[in-house]
């Protein structure tokens, strides 16, 4: 006999034969939960990135876009370098995409902040 996932009852045989759950009631509930967790793992690993590339934003907005800036004005921020949402090209060089916003190293102090 099979369980319902959500309260652990006998799922009755009327029922169709891919149901997890006892009842109609009881499906919705469990697809609750899990968009519920689906939402929670969505933020945990978006949040970061949106935080990330409101830094780049501020930056933008004090030095400008496009504009080399040392990178000694961009230490204070704590910058994950390693997060990214893709990549893109300008310049003829490679560089990293967050969101709308990306940004290229030149020469070993510098950095770049472009509008996608």
């Amino acid at each position: 006999m099979r369980e319902c996932l959500y309260c652990g009852g006998p799922i009755p045989d009327d029922r169709h034969k891919n149901a997890w759950t006892c009842t109609k009631e009881h499906a919705l509930l469990l697809k609750k939960e899990r968009e519920a967790n689906n939402y929670i793992k969505v933020r945990t690993t978006a949040d970061p990135i949106i935080m990330q590339r409101e830094h780049f934003n501020d930056l933008a907005e004090e030095f400008g876009f496009e504009v080399p800036i040392d990178l000694n004005y961009v230490s204070p921020f704590k910058i994950d370098w390693s997060l990214k949402t893709g990549t893109f090209i300008k310049e003829g060089c490679v560089g990293v995409a967050l969101g709308d916003i990306g940004y290229i190293f030149f020469k070993p102090q510098i950095l770049k902040i472009y509008k996608l």
